[in-house]
């Protein structure tokens, strides 16, 4: 697939969709990257992996601790992780106390994550003084490396005429304007922009997750590749490379 959007002569990239702590789809995707790079061992890889690493799944807690190493491995491919909106929920639980999210965290899985990391809920739904245990739980328990890397990640990247984010842009904003609430929840008027009467152009076309869709999605604004791992979908990376764009995807 051809576009007027450009990776650098020389690249390709490779943006991962939401994992929600499947470890085994995680690690057939990198199997997956590994034999496609094989057509082109000249080329430098960038893996851009778009956020929401953890809750719904089974392994969080071992997702995080892959990632944490990757991050630190010296293999010749560059890699960055983008902050999602689950790691923001799972931050501020952590490192705020904020309750008055943790009901809505709890639902869109954070209980899994929390079991993830060892701890058992005595109450379901679980209720105030079980939510204050289960966090000193995890103040205790989440290794530094993994809160250090929660708490490190970038909201954005550019590469190229691309730009990554977890969910996507304000598009009546410019790229500097972005906040964190719009990188990493906004829905619209980003998706359909080109629908939009007051549509213009992008800067550049934003690579996103967050909004599920049966396929990977492909508009003139941007490109979506939260396939539903969770709901029983693949995981799905989308590889730019020059003006090409296609899609590798694999099966939990």
């Amino acid at each position: 697939m051809n576009n007027r959007y450009t990776i650098p002569e020389g690249y390709r990239v490779y943006a991962i969709g939401d994992v929600h702590g499947h470890l085994d789809a995680l690690e057939l995707m990198h199997r997956e990257i590994s034999h496609d790079l094989q057509d082109r061992p000249d080329l430098t890889a960038h893996i851009v992996y778009l956020g929401d690493y953890i809750d719904r799944g089974p392994h969080s807690a071992h997702t995080i601790d892959k990632l944490v190493k990757l991050k630190e491995r010296d293999d010749g491919i560059f890699r960055s992780f983008l902050l999602g909106n689950h790691e923001h929920y799972m931050i501020r639980f952590l490192i705020e106390g904020e309750f008055s999210e943790t009901e809505d965290w709890m639902q869109w899985g954070g209980i899994e994550t929390i079991r993830s990391y060892g701890y058992s809920f005595r109450t379901y739904p679980p209720v105030r003084d079980d939510l204050e245990e289960a966090r000193d739980f995890m103040n205790t328990h989440v290794p530094e490396e993994h809160l250090h890397f929660l708490t490190s990640m970038p909201m954005a990247l550019e590469i190229g005429d691309y730009f990554f984010a977890h969910a996507g842009i304000n598009p009546r904003k410019s790229l500097k304007e972005q906040d964190l609430w719009e990188l990493i929840t906004i829905r619209q008027p980003f998706l359909s922009w080109h629908e939009e009467k007051d549509y213009k152009p992008l800067a550049k076309k934003v690579v996103h997750g967050h909004s599920i869709s049966k396929e990977p999605v492909v508009r003139p604004h941007r490109i979506g590749v939260d396939t539903g791992l969770y709901r029983g979908g693949p995981l799905t990376a989308a590889v730019l490379e020059g003006t090409h764009v296609r899609f590798l995807q694999v099966w939990s």
